[in-house]
């Protein structure tokens, strides 16, 4: 699967700013119809960048720690050379 890093870095600084975040926000978030976020969303957590955790209130998205240092790596230099996501 090809995927546009703008995207990726989309999802991870709507995580990074708002912390976790239910899906469906967070599919609105990255701009995306549902099925291509849910690939998106499959690879970020194939590489540990993000996790799904569930308590009482339902499922939610949450930044782990590498997916963290990929956001200060990644989406920082984005934002300062290419400019708004």
């Amino acid at each position: 699967m090809r995927l546009d890093i703008i995207v990726l870095a989309r999802i991870l600084d709507a995580l990074y700013n708002e912390g976790r975040m239910r899906k469906t926000h967070l599919q609105m978030a990255s701009r995306l119809n549902y099925p291509a976020f849910m690939r998106y969303l499959e690879w970020l957590e194939e590489k540990k960048l993000v996790r799904v955790v569930e308590d009482r209130d339902g499922e939610y998205v949450e930044l782990t720690q590498r997916g963290r240092e990929s956001y200060e790596r990644v989406v920082l230099w984005l934002k300062e050379y290419i400019g708004r996501l």
